[in-house]
């Protein structure tokens, strides 16, 4: 394995939470260093057909709504130039959506559900995902495709008052993702331009606005636009301080999806993708249409920080290790107190020898959260996760329980010192493990008569928060470090936030599979998740939808199975709180 040692250095800033506009010339310019080198990884691979798929969802007491597929060919052909736009802003050719189409028409699967229209609300999406697979003929497969889902599901009160019964969320990465949003018959980009027709609609949380239709329309195009980002993996994002102007918004911040086209109505703001959003879609596959694999195995370690005060600004230094070198990196920060919808951006390119500084100013005393996203150009994304504080002695990053990420070094320092409990050893033997980064084993040509999955190579693996990573929970926080279930730690096991898919392939060399599965300990009661084990396709496995203190054991039959799927998903329509782990997942000759 080749490694990358890079020397991070990182100056902080304070922020005016404004608007974003224009991207700068240092962006374009970062941008454009960044697609020469995506383009250079490409160049040679055979041109792919990744496609954005789009399904039509109605109850079964009711048609589709009036006039559905000419407003939502206009809806589509709005949010693809949006992005095509955006990019060529950037100074980047191409860059739309490539929504699923014969010839130029748009495909769009229409799916009757199973139960009327009312049935159906925003913790739907499970369920909705479900009938979707069952009735789609084999066209959608949402473990590998990226799905945009419009629901059919509006009634109108008596009163005149539109009701979306419809999930409204995004999730997703380079390899797959969902969202979902409601259509509306109001809902077309032809009434951008309408100041005079009003209506008042009614959404999930039972808020109720009365607004021009234009105003509607910014709104929900806007949001369709919003949650593809989540699908294509994208943070919330308010922006770089640089790039803020009053007349503008970031689409991925606090607000942004409510101001698409704004400027054709005389709306306050318009929506635009920051300079990071357009350099971490630079490598995602619906835009690069290359055929060359993702590697989601790419491996990266930041640790060793500390800050250095300067006369009039302060140093973080850092060091990382990588097998790769990424393309680009990305810099969220926001105040803990703040959620994360106000994550100020910066985007940095890193030189061949690892060397980068990241100009930031000083920021007021507090806590913040800081995501390090380092970008590849195959499209795999590695976040990053650290706490820090700002205080009148100084700068220092968190790594104590409950309050920072977790140095896994200085973690491991730390408990070999303390008292040597049964405990204490088996977790010093986790940390060994993460700390040595022992490469995978292929359970397509092992020879051993036993081996835990959480050793073994993935072909594909992805989650729904943070990344794929095998035998500890996550760096968040030390309270969630470690696998544990039911108050039991587990030495093997892979996480799994939902939704997430792990693929292993087996070359028909195994006979036996086993695992324990269910929540890791401390999830919330709003968390739930259903595991699903597949065989070439095949189901051999589903658990009962499991919560907080639940577990499942399960031994199956993986005899002449080429590839196996481990794949968890949440049960309400969200994934908040699924905290998702296979626990000991062992196969055997």
């Amino acid at each position: 394995m080749y490694l990358h040692r890079l020397k991070l250095f990182i100056l902080l800033t304070v922020l005016p939470f404004i608007s974003l506009a224009q991207l700068t010339p240092r962006s374009k310019q970062i941008i454009a260093d960044a697609q020469k080198v995506v383009k250079a990884y490409h160049a040679g691979a055979p041109k792919a057909n990744n496609v954005v798929k789009v399904v039509y969802f109605h109850g079964r007491d009711r048609e589709t709504l009036a006039n559905w597929e000419a407003r939502l060919d206009r809806v589509l052909t709005a949010v693809d130039s949006f992005y095509r736009d955006e990019f060529k802003k950037a100074g980047v050719d191409g860059g739309g959506v490539n929504f699923e189409r014969t010839g130029k028409k748009y495909v769009i699967t229409v799916i009757r559900g199973d139960n009327d229209s009312k049935s159906y609300d925003a913790n739907s999406g499970a369920q909705l995902q479900a009938e979707i697979m069952k009735k789609a003929g084999g066209k959608i497969d949402f473990a590998n495709d990226h799905v945009l889902t419009l629901t059919g599901l509006t009634y109108v009160r008596n009163d005149g008052v539109f009701v979306f019964h419809s999930p409204y969320n995004g999730t997703g990465s380079s390899e797959r993702g969902a969202c979902y949003a409601s259509d509306n018959e109001m809902l077309d980009p032809r009434f951008l331009t309408d100041r005079t027709t009003r209506m008042k609609f009614s959404e999930r949380a039972g808020m109720l606005k009365d607004c021009l239709v234009a105003e509607f329309n910014s709104w929900y195009i806007g949001g369709i636009a919003h949650e593809m980002g989540h699908m294509f993996g994208l943070y919330h994002d308010f922006g770089n301080p640089a790039e803020l102007r009053p007349n503008t918004i970031a689409l991925m911040g606090e607000f942004g999806s409510r101001h698409f086209d704004d400027y054709r109505w005389g709306g306050p703001q318009t929506s635009h993708l920051s300079a990071a959003g357009i350099l971490q879609l630079l490598s995602h596959p619906v835009f690069t249409q290359s055929r060359k694999e993702i590697n989601t195995h790419k491996w990266l370690s930041v640790s060793d920080l500390q800050f250095e005060k300067q006369d009039s600004s302060i140093l973080l230094k850092a060091n990382v290790e990588a097998d790769d070198m990424p393309y680009g990196l990305t810099v969220l920060i926001h105040p803990w107190n703040m959620d994360e919808y106000r994550n100020e951006s910066s985007i940095y390119t890193l030189s061949s020898a690892g060397q980068i500084e990241i100009p930031l100013r000083n920021r007021i005393n507090g806590l913040y959260r800081m995501t390090m996203l380092f970008i590849f150009p195959g499209g795999a994304v590695q976040p990053v996760f650290k706490f820090f504080s700002v205080g009148d002695d100084g700068i220092k990053v968190l790594s104590v329980p409950g309050q920072g990420l977790v140095d896994v070094k200085e973690l491991y320092n730390r408990l070999s010192k303390s008292v040597q409990t049964n405990q204490t050893k088996q977790k010093l033997r986790i940390l060994e493990g993460v700390i040595k980064h022992n490469p995978p084993v292929d359970a397509a040509t092992h020879i051993g008569d036993s081996l835990y999955l959480s050793d073994a190579k993935w072909h594909l693996g992805t989650v729904g928060w943070e990344r794929p990573v095998r035998n500890y929970y996550s760096t968040e926080t030390e309270a969630t470090f470690f696998l544990e279930n039911k108050n039991e730690l587990f030495e093997k096991g892979i996480f799994a936030h939902s939704p997430s898919v792990y693929q292993f392939r087996l070359n028909k060399k195994w006979k036996r599979f086993s695992a324990i599965v269910g929540l890791r300990d401390r999830a919330h009661a709003q968390g739930s998740a259903k595991f699903t084990l597949l065989g070439d396709g095949k189901v051999l496995y589903q658990s009962p939808a499991l919560r907080a203190g639940h577990r499942d054991e399960f031994k199956v039959n993986i005899k002449n199975i080429d590839v196996l799927e481990l794949k968890a998903d949440g049960t309400e329509g969200h994934n908040y709180n699924s905290w998702a782990i296979w626990l000991n997942p062992l196969l055997e000759r």
